[in-house]
């Protein structure tokens, strides 16, 4: 019998042989998760990201009590998610300081005045 070589069906399978190995090209281990909650379904959520030189792509595996659904995320939505996380953590900090100056406003903390001059 000759060695055949297998060729992937799905475009899942198609897109991670293209990347696997392409210039540039570096991986994350996958990652397996079994989130419950009650609004993320539960089952199994297997998480791998390829980096090429043309940028991330993110391939997501759900296998849950309906079946079985695989994903990839092209560069331009990972960036877009990543943009997204970003700008939710930088509106976050900004709320964490003004509460924080509001407190030690409040609290007679005197952090804007100016230093004395130094006597000559």
């Amino acid at each position: 019998m000759e060695n055949q070589e297998i060729k992937p069906t799905s475009n899942f399978d198609r897109m991670r042989e293209q990347i696997w190995g392409a210039p540039g090209f570096d991986h994350k281990r996958a990652t397996v998760d079994w989130p419950g909650s009650a609004f993320i379904p539960m089952g199994s959520w297997i998480i791998e990201t390829l980096r090429s030189d043309e940028g991330n792509v993110v391939f997501i595996q759900y296998i849950g009590a309906d079946g079985a659904t695989r994903l990839v995320l092209p560069n331009k939505v990972t960036d877009a998610i990543y943009r997204q996380r970003d700008g939710l953590i930088s509106r976050s900090r900004s709320r964490g300081a003004k509460k924080a100056i509001e407190k030690r406003i409040k609290r007679g903390d005197k952090f804007f005045e100016k230093k004395p001059a130094p006597s000559v």
